[in-house]
């Protein structure tokens, strides 16, 4: 018999049972911000104490808890930390190549200021690739290339997290809301709206982004000297992410806006530059634009490997190759955890209740039927067959125990009859508006009333889509680039080889952060955490951007904090009476906040930039910033809630 996820373990209690489940996330905290351990120690011992809550508190089978952290485990291998070891054998094999000095000699001669390389390369460049690849591409690109040009790698890393946050939500050719309109059921329409009202919030903190990563780099004084930068910089960025989301869609924003951003600066900097030249304490004082002997071809060739990078990243995005490519993949069911936990289901009290009500939407249904026309009648039939197995649905549900959510044989041999009428049905249903005999959401009630019966079965595949992966396409870029830079195969196989030995702890970090998120989310603890931010009221608008934020704390993705919390949202919204466009768009809008201190972004932005070992110190410095800009995005939100609901769509 499948295993029943709980909600409130701890005596019955929402709260109590969410102060539990958030125990492996102060581990997590307390071990990397306080004792400044590292994250590859702090990681299984997070881990280690998921299980334990899992086990003892939500009662999670030993073996089912196992099976989740292992699955975590193998996908933050693969896809998460394949990006991550490609992007730096990309960087590593241009500086093998020579190639790195003269892509810092073509910047410093743009240039010489540190603090516009860092909106140059941070912001406009981080997120092009962001918006291209995304999946923690953009910081180990973005980190790699910085610390090449000479900045110290704690700023390196700490300037890409926080300046990544701009482009988060529209990353990966707009996957975070894609999949976040998916959750909540939207078709094109509903995506459409839920990328303009994404847009309608991001831009007030992407405007800002700029100044304040300047400012948190240089301080008040030094920022005011490249105000003219910022101004184009945040502006430009901010004004096309709102006008791409709201009028093109939420596919192309990051991209259209870092391009134009990056042309926009650069044509400034060829009309301005600021009265001096900011670099590190470290460095010797510069006397402003670098000049060089390079050629224009020799900076094209050293940039190559950059724009083989785009353009196979941008390749690996169309959807006919990918389709075509996605042929290859295999789909590993993960055995013994593959459909073995179900949540949703009911008190076989409340399982009365719907049986009611289904039978109650059969009947409207079917009073509507034609009986002259075939197909209408032939469904009217269906209806008669799914009415008789609600009624041995019911019988099941009288005779069961009441109090508590139960699963016995009679009961899931009953769901799943009730399931595959189901199917049958909707086959006829569609085919009835797809001829337009009936209005498009005319079955949509008695669907919704049939699925709500069921428990939900949750699925456990790896996929090894290797052909499709972004990592491969970033490999491909590599294995070019090594050609395009002169480096031959046994220095390629060197490189490639002391590129994963310096990964192997950042490994384990990954695999462990993502072993974690997924045992949480399997065992119910994530969604206990979830429903607790839901009792909050008035308030809710305020602080959902806060769910948000967590939900990439715990997955370091956008996209699977969306996946995770967008139903909650949704849900909540309209229970408090509010348009769920507004608190769904504030869970992606917010989310951006937790990448950076995510510890699956933390550890590429450490291996990136060479501070491995470092990821407590880099966790405590992006914490702060974290917890600041998620509190505007919810005072955002709440004005858009109760002052400004016109901007709503």
């Amino acid at each position: 018999m499948p295993w029943i996820q709980s909600y409130t373990p701890i005596a019955g209690s929402l709260g109590m049972s969410a102060l539990i489940a958030a125990v492996p996330l102060a581990v997590i905290f307390v071990c990397l911000a306080v004792f400044k351990m590292k994250a590859h120690l702090a990681g299984p011992l997070a881990v280690a104490s998921a299980i334990a809550i899992a086990v003892l508190c939500w009662q999670m089978p030993v073996k089912l808890a196992g099976l989740a952290t292992l699955h975590g485990a193998a996908f933050g291998l693969f896809p998460v930390f394949y990006i991550v070891v490609t992007t730096i054998l990309l960087y590593n094999i241009t500086v093998k190549g020579g190639q790195f000095e003269i892509i810092r000699a073509s910047l410093a001669g743009l240039t010489g200021d540190r603090r516009l390389q860092a909106l140059l390369i941070a912001f406009c460049f981080g997120a092009f690739i962001e918006g291209a690849a995304g999946f923690g591409t953009p910081v180990a690109i973005a980190g790699a290339t910085l610390v090449g040009l000479g900045f110290r790698p704690f700023y390196a890393a700490s300037v890409c997290l926080i300046a990544n946050t701009a482009p988060v939500a529209f990353g990966a050719i707009g996957i975070p809301v894609v999949a976040l309109a998916g959750v909540m059921g939207y078709d094109d329409g509903g995506l459409m709206k839920l990328s303009t009202m994404v847009g309608r919030q991001l831009p007030f903190v992407s405007v800002f982004i700029p100044f304040y990563v300047i400012m948190i780099m240089v301080g008040w004084k030094k920022t005011i000297e490249v105000l003219p930068a910022i101004i184009v910089c945040g502006g430009t960025f901010a004004f096309a992410q709102w006008g791409c989301a709201s009028y093109i869609g939420p596919y192309l924003p990051d991209i259209i806006a870092s391009l134009a951003t990056l042309a926009a600066l650069v044509i400034l900097l060829k009309f301005w530059q600021p009265k001096t030249t900011w670099t590190f304490d470290h460095e010797p004082e510069s006397k402003g634009k670098e000049t060089h002997d390079y050629t224009g071809g020799q900076v094209f060739r050293a940039w190559a490997p950059y724009l083989v990078l785009t353009v196979m990243v941008l390749i690996w995005g169309i959807p006919s190759l990918k389709n075509e490519l996605d042929k290859s993949k295999v789909v590993i069911t993960v055995a013994g955890l593959d459909n073995a936990i179900v949540k949703g289901v009911s008190k076989p009290e409340d399982g009365i209740k719907k049986v009611s009500a289904v039978k109650g939407e059969i009947g409207k249904q079917a009073a509507q039927l034609s009986p002259a026309d075939p197909k209408q009648a032939a469904l009217a039939l269906g209806y008669n067959d799914l009415l008789a197995l609600e009624d041995k649905l019911l019988a099941v549900e009288q005779t069961l125990p009441t109090g508590a959510p139960v699963l016995t044989a009679e009961r899931v041999a009953a769901f799943d009859a009730i399931d595959k009428k189901e199917k049958e049905l909707q086959k006829q249903e569609k085919e009835l508006v797809t001829a337009k005999t009936v209005e498009k959401d005319r079955f949509k009630a008695l669907d919704k009333a049939v699925g709500s019966q069921s428990p939900v079965k949750i699925p456990a595949k790896f996929v090894f889509n290797f052909m499709t992966a972004a990592g491969t396409a970033i490999l491909i870029a590599a294995i070019l680039s090594a050609l395009i830079c002169g480096v031959g195969i046994g220095d390629f196989f060197q490189v490639l080889g002391k590129t994963l030995y310096d990964m192997r702890y950042p490994a384990i970090t990954v695999a462990s952060v993502v072993g974690l998120a997924f045992v949480m989310n399997t065992s119910g603890m994530t969604t206990s955490m979830g429903m607790a931010f839901t009792k909050t009221g008035a308030l809710f608008p305020f602080l959902s951007p806060f769910l948000g934020m967590l939900g990439v704390f715990l997955t370091g993705s956008d996209t699977s904090s969306n996946v995770l919390f967008g139903g909650l949202q949704k849900v909540t919204a309209e229970q408090l009476g509010m348009n769920p466009l507004l608190t769904c768009a504030a869970n992606t809008s917010g989310g951006v906040m937790g990448k950076m201190i995510s510890p699956q972004s933390i550890a590429v932005a450490c291996a990136a930039t060479g501070l491995v070992g470092e990821e407590g110190n880099l966790f405590r410095f992006t914490l702060k910033h974290a917890l600041f800009l998620t509190t505007v995005m919810g005072v955002i939100v709440a004005l858009q809630a109760y002052v400004f609901p016109w901007m709503i769509p």
